[in-house]
């Protein structure tokens, strides 16, 4: 993992300073065999969250959500699936440091996963199973992408 000074979007802060940045990111959806749902306790926040993250230049999609899995969490996705595409202004944010996004959010359904699950890295402080209806506190907007994965046909969901 290379440091947020290093990252594309850390590189394009230092020119660009606070002004709103489209930044693509991926997430991933993963369950145990149990049906509960793996979140992590970011370091930077507190903030439960799912594995997710910011591309990085050079990056599919697909290579960024396997890569942000991995550093968060410590397992290897051995196959997913695109659930949904999340775009537009709506999807804009303002973080802890006063740096503005518009996101362009990819997140996956993680279908198949090996390894041994990291309760802290260098980007988390915890991370676990929970069940669906014993979800820690998360972000509000868990509640349109847990919808979004339920009504998941196989046809992508772009909004």
């Amino acid at each position: 993992m290379s440091s947020f000074e290093e990252s594309y979007v850390g590189q394009l802060r230092k020119l660009v300073g606070n002004r709103r940045l489209l930044t693509p990111g991926t997430g991933a959806f993963i369950f145990d065999d149990r049906g509960r749902l793996l979140l992590i306790r970011r370091r930077d926040n507190g903030m439960w969250a799912m594995p997710a993250g910011m591309m990085e230049v050079g990056e599919t999609v697909y290579d960024s959500m396997c890569r942000e899995v991995r550093e968060e969490t410590g397992l290897e996705v051995l196959s997913a699936t695109l659930v949904a595409i999340y775009s537009g202004p709506r999807f804009a944010w303002t973080n802890q440091f006063g740096s503005k996004h518009q996101g362009l959010g990819f997140q996956f359904r993680v279908d198949d996963w090996s390894g041994c699950l990291a309760t802290e890295t260098d980007e988390t402080v915890d991370a676990g199973f929970f069940g669906l209806d014993d979800l820690p506190a998360v972000y509000p907007r868990y509640g349109e992408l847990m919808d979004d994965l339920r009504r998941f046909d196989g046809h992508v969901i772009v909004k």
